[in-house]
């Protein structure tokens, strides 16, 4: 690592609107940027298939990198406005996709005359100024900074990564325009021209020969683990329950749960026991995700049980499998199958399938630590191999045992044995 800091500034200074301002924005512009959409990346969607690491299919991202080393003396100024979507935030990474800081939308101190529409139900345009700022900035230079939004940014990194998330908007943007890049001098706040946007590891694709099978893929009784934190640019404000298996077509892969309750309204969200929550079910193979469902389209009330069930199109007693899944939802119980098609292309070619080894990923975003059933009690297990670390401490590493019936723990049967419990 260089001896060279990395310095950038948010701020979503108000777009056109009578209902609040931005006083950074009285100051004419010196510099002519590059339009919004050309500064960032295109959009990259979850359920697209082209966004590696497991990703939910509900989400939208962008992400602008650049050359922190050729830029450090320079605070970056981004101005937009609140999107309209479940959830939102900017995070910041180092070279490795470390994640460094980040800000999540409930926090987000509005401007002057806008309110926060993650805090207030609201569908004006508000907008709001955060900063990122180096760790060793000045007071003299803080203070020059007009905004209660500050994240700091620890440590030397050479290439700065910011990258925004929108799970839910209700279109491709939220609703909004991308937010405008603009650049100042650290020292002089002097407008100078924005960094140019140059690649960065995000979108790294997993190589083909990458995929290793583990002992415990065979296994019918799997625990879901907590994921470790790691260098896939997470988004540090969510958690991860996930198992990892091998469906055979003559099995079905079955698990129950109580989903955590989620806010149905915006005023709920900062008692809830989670902003959102999702299944997403991705192939280990070129760890794309597929299929996924979220907690709106389950509708499961607060406090029951809910089923899932995953088998594959290659079974051949689907059309049975699907059948008594629907008899017992027109009985009222919560069940939800996945289909999942082994044969189905992957990303790598239509003559490379997606094959039968399933990563379930069920996501928390905003757990609150204080609800007693949150996974974030938990201890997370290590990559590799992780259902034999988790047998080191199962209490705290196993969610069945940690969480109750809260937790999650997979179990696989033969078709018979599954239709004939469903009787």
């Amino acid at each position: 690592m260089r001896k060279y800091a990395f310095f950038a500034v948010f701020a979503l200074a108000c777009i056109v609107s009578t209902s609040c301002s931005n006083d950074d924005e009285k100051d004419d512009p010196v510099v002519v940027n590059p339009a919004p959409k050309e500064q960032w990346s295109e959009t990259y969607k979850g359920n697209d298939y082209t966004v590696p690491q497991l990703p939910d299919i509900y989400v939208n991202y962008w992400e602008y990198c650049y050359d922190a080393k050729e830029n450090a003396n320079l605070t970056l100024r981004i101005s937009g406005a609140f999107p309209k979507c479940r959830y939102f935030s900017f995070s910041t990474y180092d070279e490795t996709g470390k994640v460094i800081n980040g800000m999540s939308d409930y926090s987000i101190e509005p401007d002057a005359g806008c309110v926060n529409p993650f805090v207030v139900t609201s569908d004006a345009t508000n907008t709001y100024t955060v900063y990122l700022v180096p760790a060793k900035i000045t007071k003299e230079q803080l203070a020059k900074i007009p905004s209660k939004n500050i994240i700091t940014i620890a440590g030397n990194i050479t290439k700065a990564c910011i990258i925004i998330r929108q799970y839910l908007g209700i279109d491709e943007y939220g609703g909004v325009d991308m937010p405008a890049i603009r650049a100042f001098d650290l020292n002089t706040m002097k407008e100078v021209p924005a960094p140019k946007r140059i690649p960065s590891n995000v979108w790294v694709s997993v190589k083909e020969d990458s995929f290793k099978p583990l002992w415990s893929d065979s296994e019918t009784d799997l625990p879901f683990m907590l994921a470790p934190g790691g260098s896939f640019y997470p988004n540090s404000a969510t958690n991860y329950l996930f198992c990892r298996t091998a469906v055979e077509k003559d099995q079905v892969l079955t698990y129950s749960l109580i989903p955590a309750p989620y806010p149905k309204r915006v005023e709920d969200y900062a008692s809830a026991p989670c902003r959102y929550w999702s299944m997403c079910y991705g192939t280990q193979y070129d760890t794309r995700s597929y299929y996924s469902m979220y907690d709106a389209q389950c509708n499961v009330p607060d406090g029951v049980k809910a089923t899932f069930v995953v088998c594959l199109k290659q079974n051949p007693k689907l059309a049975e499998i699907e059948k008594a899944v629907s008899d017992a939802k027109a009985k009222g119980q919560y069940i939800f199958l996945t289909v999942w098609d082994s044969e189905r292309p992957s990303y790598f070619g239509a003559d490379k399938p997606i094959g039968n080894t399933i990563t379930t990923m069920y996501r928390n975003i905003l757990p609150n630590k204080d609800w007693e059933h949150s996974m974030t009690h938990m201890t997370a297990v290590e990559y590799g191999d992780p259902v034999h670390y988790s047998m080191q401490d199962p209490e705290n590493m196993q969610a069945d045992l940690k969480l109750k019936e809260y937790g999650p723990r997979a179990k696989k049967v033969t078709t018979q044995e599954f239709l004939d419990s469903m009787k």
